[in-house]
């Protein structure tokens, strides 16, 4: 079996013959590790998410985010449709994209998006 950390932060990929074989994330430490009477050295096997739930590469963003929140994910690994790994997308990454795409939108929101504004900013 092998890792292959992820440009993400906060996962790694396992992968079982150049096939996705399962997830290892922030969340998989805390809960499956730490605190517990885990060996370290122990096979990632026992800790990792076997199998997770994937989307293709030319899946849509909406999918992904409608996965991250039914799922309750931050990370999805990205699959070609032989199960071969592209790579691995998190909310950081839509964070960025969507704080990239739409800077004007994001640097005009009020400091909590909830909060309305008395009166407009600006001259």
């Amino acid at each position: 079996m092998q890792s292959a950390a992820s440009t993400s932060r906060g996962a790694a990929i396992v992968t079982r013959e150049g096939r996705l074989a399962g997830i290892v994330t922030e969340r998989d430490v805390l809960l499956k590790v730490l605190g517990r009477d885990v060996d370290p050295s122990g096979p990632v096997e026992g800790i990792m998410t076997a199998d997770p739930e994937t989307l293709t590469a030319d899946g849509s963003l909406r999918e992904a985010l409608a996965m991250m929140e039914h799922g309750h994910y931050r990370h999805i690994p990205i699959v070609e449709d032989d199960g071969a790994v592209v790579g691995i997308l998190s909310q950081q990454d839509v964070l960025e994209y969507v704080a990239e795409a739409f800077p004007q939108e994001i640097l005009n929101l009020p400091p909590r998006p909830h909060q309305k504004m008395e009166k407009e900013e600006g001259g």
